[in-house]
């Protein structure tokens, strides 16, 4: 299968106050198919944003290459990587903050389809199909964000990411935000749509569990390096990095004494990795 993105030895530094250097990532290599979802764990601080940032153009690259369907768009910038727009896209963490509070549900969905170019009438029919398909009534295109929960929002913002059909979506924590029953329902929407319209996630997450759920493969990052990668179910399963064991038994389990066990290997595996 051919990869639809590409990240060959990404290295991406910040440059602090006084001239002083720190390196966010360091030789990062990894692709996601078509119609695939591959997930990006760590805690914070271990880089895993500061990838999906640079995928969308938003963190500078020290060096490396960034490959979309066969295209360098490592340091894509101006009006080329606005027009990559229409085929990548992103969901962030925070659902209050991502929508503009001054526009309608309908305001907010349409505006990237007006701006490509749609006519209001295909605007409208679009978003009223892609409310459908995220789950939320036909009359929300006349309410305001703020009239929503939160996990109503994320549905919004899901829409939004995907009314001008990309075929990559960067996930940035895109239920971190939630509490766990709206987790829940927010993920299974993310695999609806996926098996529906055949998109690719990269799926940025600090949760083992969340990412079990969503991914095919998953990546895991410590310090800016993937220390572990492979098939979700063995990655999560049967991890074979310290790093990466120590993620997940630190994922809380319903009874107490086998959370006790867990919590007693956490505590032997403390030292650095």
């Amino acid at each position: 299968m051919t990869a639809l993105l590409e990240v060959d030895d990404l290295v991406v530094d910040y440059r602090l106050r006084r001239g002083a250097g720190f390196r966010a990532l360091e030789g990062i290599s990894l692709s996601v198919g078509p119609g695939e979802c591959v997930g990006l764990v760590g805690e914070s601080g271990s880089g895993k944003s500061t990838l999906g940032k640079a995928v969308l153009g938003l963190a500078g690259v020290t060096s490396g290459r960034i490959t979309f369907a066969g295209r360098d768009i490592t340091h894509l910038r101006g009006a080329a990587r606005r027009r990559l727009a229409g085929e990548i896209q992103v969901v962030f963490q925070d659902p209050y903050g991502s929508l503009d509070p001054t526009m309608t549900v309908g305001e907010v969905l349409a505006e990237p389809l007006l701006v490509a170019g749609t006519s209001r009438a295909d605007a409208r029919a679009v978003v009223a199909g892609m409310l459908d398909r995220v789950r939320l009534p036909a009359g929300a295109v006349h309410r305001y964000p703020s009239e929503f929960s939160g996990g109503q929002r994320q549905r919004v913002a899901i829409a939004r990411a995907l009314v001008r059909r990309p075929r990559l979506v960067v996930c940035d924590e895109p239920v971190s935000a939630l509490d766990l029953t709206t987790q829940a329902a927010i993920l299974d929407l993310f695999v609806d749509l996926q098996r529906e319209t055949g998109v690719s996630y990269l799926f940025v997450s600090h949760d083992l569990g969340v990412v079990r759920r969503v991914c095919h493969r998953v990546c895991v990052l410590y310090q800016g390096k993937i220390v572990e990668a492979g098939p979700t179910r063995a990655v999560t399963e049967v991890p074979e990095h310290p790093y990466t064991q120590r993620l997940r038994l630190a994922s809380p389990v319903a009874d107490p004494a086998r959370q006790a066990e867990r919590r007693a290997t956490w505590l032997s595996l403390r030292e650095p990795a």
